[in-house]
């Protein structure tokens, strides 16, 4: 049965990537949508409740995210009860550190949410990638651990080209 669980994460990873291809925010995000909600299927299998949970909650941020834009929200009343949620799944599902490690790549891919610098957004980017990939390593996703290894070392790279470019 675990090969039909990993099934569906490359299920997710296919439509992680599908949304990278979309021409217009809305699409992106659907996408997204749909990436979380599989995604959130696989770790429930695997019994890796904090990754479903996060995956699951991912979807309301990046709902609210559009709302946030759309109705002009202050950043800091939609950023306060995402993070009380993250923290809340961090109390609810804690069993080892390993638990807190989607909680904690959650919390940094918000960073961007806060501000525009292109090195910060890729810096988060690398830091949430790396707690990704230790937590799917660690309860085996194999579509995680493509996905987020892929993305990290994309991420890591579009750095590292920018600052080989400064004098």
């Amino acid at each position: 049965m675990n090969i039909f669980y990993q099934l569906i994460g490359f299920g997710a990873l296919i439509a992680m990537g599908l949304s990278y291809w979309q021409n217009d925010k809305r699409t992106i995000l659907l996408w997204q949508v749909v990436a979380n909600l599989i995604f959130a299927i696989h770790y429930t299998l695997l019994h890796a409740c904090s990754g479903a949970l996060c995956s699951f909650f991912q979807i309301v941020v990046l709902l609210l995210f559009l709302l946030q834009e759309k109705f002009n929200w202050s950043k800091l009343v939609t950023a306060i009860p995402i993070v009380a949620v993250f923290l809340l799944i961090a109390v609810v599902t804690y069993e080892t550190p390993v638990t807190v490690l989607p909680i904690v790549a959650s919390l940094a891919a918000l960073l961007p949410f806060f501000q525009s610098r292109q090195r910060v957004i890729q810096v988060a980017g690398i830091a949430s990638g790396l707690s990704w990939l230790a937590y799917v390593i660690a309860v085996r996703s194999y579509s995680g651990m493509v996905t987020e290894s892929v993305l990290t070392i994309i991420t890591a790279a579009s750095l590292l080209k920018k600052e080989s470019r400064k004098p």
